[in-house]
């Protein structure tokens, strides 16, 4: 009984400290985002998460552009889960720019995160989020489309 207890405990060690390096511990901001050059309209929206606020905008294409702000705050659990889904090793590890963003007015699409002392930020083709990236940019869309109201 002692010896499996004893396996079972060090099992729940081990499988913990493996996963450290992937993990975010210290988070500054994440912002994720979407545009389309040839729009009309509000082509270019931005969330920003900081400090458990949820930053908004969006604004037109051209020389005057016309910028809409809303803010909301988000809680602790979700700004967790959506680190939870990031993994720094694979995102580390991805290029700044995936396919052709915005080619042929398909739109592009991306997500950047500053945590750890880092920056990243990648850059895809609108709704073709890469597989490390997928299930954190479904959480944000969520968030994003929390703001379908801003005016």
């Amino acid at each position: 009984m002692k010896r499996t207890l004893l396996l079972i405990t060090f099992s729940t060690i081990l499988s913990f400290s493996g996963c450290k390096k992937d993990r975010i511990n210290n988070l500054n901001s994440i912002s994720y985002g979407t545009s389309f050059g040839m729009c009309v309209g509000y082509c270019s929206n931005n969330l920003l998460i900081s400090d458990l606020k949820l930053t908004f905008s969006k604004s037109k294409n051209g020389q005057a552009s016309d910028t809409k702000t809303c803010s909301k705050t988000i809680s602790e659990a979700d700004v967790n889960a959506i680190k939870n889904e990031l993994n720094m090793e694979k995102i580390a590890a991805l290029p700044e720019t995936i396919g052709c963003p915005d080619c042929a007015d398909g739109g592009a699409e991306w997500i950047a995160i500053n945590a750890d002392g880092k920056q990243y930020k990648i850059t895809y083709e609108y709704g073709k989020a890469p597989k490390e990236l997928e299930a954190a940019v479904a959480r944000l869309r969520v968030l994003k489309d929390g703001f379908k109201d801003c005016n």
